[in-house]
């Protein structure tokens, strides 16, 4: 396999371990990790080898996944992100890869989405859950080169009576917070701009006194 990249600086012989991510979604899933040495270096890239069989088998299977399926006919995962408010009307925010979303996690078949948002949220997040409203906002991703990290987003407002958060061991988040202010969703770097959208849309409803949508 050949990657490239400027001036690398590394040698012959190294060990090194890759993980190819999909840097248009930061929620796509990315593909396994596998480790690899590195057999030449050149100024535009490195060229390198599989270490063992199993790494091969693991590259070779999503490369099968590229070719095999169809996007939203074989493979479509359904992301649900969690907008979750408090009864001091504060939204939730997480930040992941330096910019803030929603708290979410993918539905596995055979889940009930309610169970598995208020799973994720209280394990994740320490978050107890009192209640889930309607879906109020959905957005299909697909790209032709990666099947696999098509993507359907469905955003839910959640009630909470939490007004802190833990982020588990090893959670993917970097950080999370609670706030009740337009203007730290006006001047944060959101994953997308329908997520401030909706951060914004959800703040104005409490503010009116409405109830979640």
């Amino acid at each position: 396999m050949y990657v490239y990249t400027q001036n690398p600086q590394i040698k012959p012989g190294a060990k090194v371990k890759l993980t190819l991510q999909n840097t248009l979604s930061v929620e796509a899933q990315p593909t396994p990790t596998v480790e690899m040495e590195v057999k030449r270096v050149e100024e535009d890239g490195l060229g390198l080898a599989f270490v063992n069989v199993t790494g091969r088998h693991l590259w070779q299977s999503v490369e099968r996944l590229r070719t095999e399926l169809a996007i939203g006919q074989d493979y479509f995962q359904a992301h649900l992100n969690a907008l979750v408010i408090n009864d001091r009307n504060e939204i939730l925010l997480a930040q992941q890869h330096g910019k803030w979303t929603f708290p979410a996690t993918f539905l596995e078949v055979g889940q009930d989405w309610r169970d598995a948002l208020e799973t994720f949220l209280k394990r994740d997040l320490g978050i107890a859950v009192t209640g889930t409203g309607s879906i109020v906002a959905m957005n299909s991703v697909g790209y032709p080169e990666l099947p696999e990290a098509a993507v359907l987003d469905l955003f839910v407002e959640v009630q909470s009576s939490s007004h802190r958060c833990k982020l588990s061991k090893g959670s993917r988040y970097k950080s999370a917070r609670w706030t009740d202010r337009r203007r730290d969703v006006e001047e944060a770097t959101f994953a997308s701009e329908q997520m401030r959208e909706l951060a914004d849309a959800a703040l104005m409803r409490r503010i009116k006194g409405e109830g979640p949508g």
